[in-house]
């Protein structure tokens, strides 16, 4: 039996959901020089335009909860971002 180190849980592709992951390692890839394999250094964020807080600004996909049945405010307090951090800084 293969075991996948790099697809989901289902053993589907995190690049590309319409693939079954074959371990090609690609999504270790850095973003800037494909021929590294990434080490968060942070570098590939800097390429990107920040928000007028110099924030980078990174879209999600979709959220996966646990529960169906929890609300999204629910999920919200659960992870600890019911509260507005930037509040201070106004």
């Amino acid at each position: 039996m293969k075991i996948n180190f790099h697809g989901d849980e289902n053993g589907m592709c995190v690049l590309d959901e319409t693939k079954t992951c074959n371990d090609c390692g690609e999504c270790d890839r850095c973003d800037i020089d494909p021929t590294k394999i990434c080490d968060n250094c942070g570098k590939c964020l800097n390429e990107y335009n920040t928000n007028s807080k110099g924030y980078v600004e990174i879209p999600i996909d979709k959220i996966e909860m646990s529960d169906a049945n929890i609300s999204l405010d629910d999920f919200y307090k659960e992870m600890g971002l019911d509260k507005d951090e930037d509040s201070d800084f106004e």
